[in-house]
């Protein structure tokens, strides 16, 4: 399946394409709580923070940036 495949699917079928896009969404938090975000087998983060600000590393000022995305999507989409 292409980019443009789910593009499509979700011009179409808004309602249905949520339900799949969170339904896909909750698998991950499914599997991903169970491991350990740090860890040399598995990481969504680079190898070097020296260059990165720590004050925008903070978990609970990531999780608040990621809700208000959250929240612009769901606004739009409505």
């Amino acid at each position: 399946m292409t980019p443009r495949h789910f593009a499509e699917y979700a011009k179409n079928n808004p309602e249905e394409y949520q339900a799949f896009s969170d339904s896909l969404w909750n698998g991950f938090v499914s599997v991903t709580k169970h491991i350990p975000i740090v860890n040399r087998f598995f990481s969504f983060t680079p190898a070097d923070f020296s260059a990165v600000d720590q004050e925008i590393l903070k978990p609970r000022k990531i999780g608040r940036e990621l809700g208000k995305v959250y929240k612009q999507f769901n606004s739009d989409t409505e």
